[in-house]
């Protein structure tokens, strides 16, 4: 049982470095994979918890995933800012961490199909996307 926990904070971790490498910074690579596992790790304590309680009406193993979705929205506010000529900036950042965080909670979660569909597409829109705007950048 352990192990696959471990292999769950791991594959978090490795999706977290994908997207970032992928859609962020460079600099940003271990924010994203740190975020993931975290989020994972959120997520498997709060279903062992609420199994280990055997007690459903007390308990509610989702308060804790909800908390990593809020704790998101503080820390993408610090990745927002207005630069000098008034343009807004790191929006597309702060929404690759909320993304990264939900696919950390899916995979802590155990949801294996929708935490591979979540990441392919994801991966394949920040692809597509860097790939578009490579061609504009050339164009002009």
């Amino acid at each position: 049982m352990t192990g696959l926990f471990v292999f769950r904070i791991c594959l978090a971790g490795f999706i977290g470095v994908l997207m970032g490498l992928i859609g962020a910074r460079r600099e940003d690579v271990r924010t994203y994979a740190l975020i993931a596992m975290g989020a994972a790790l959120v997520s498997i304590v709060s279903t062992e918890f609420f199994k280990a309680l055997d007690n459903p009406w007390v308990a509610d193993p989702g308060r804790l995933a909800a908390q990593v979705v809020a704790a998101l929205g503080f820390l993408g506010a610090g990745f927002i800012w207005v630069n000098e000529k008034g343009k807004i900036r790191g929006l597309t950042g702060a929404a690759g961490l909320w993304v990264v965080a939900i696919i950390g909670i899916l995979v802590g979660s155990g949801l294996k199909h929708v935490s591979v569909a979540a990441s392919f597409f994801v991966l394949m829109l920040f692809w597509i996307i860097s790939l578009l705007t490579r061609k504009k950048d050339k164009d002009a």
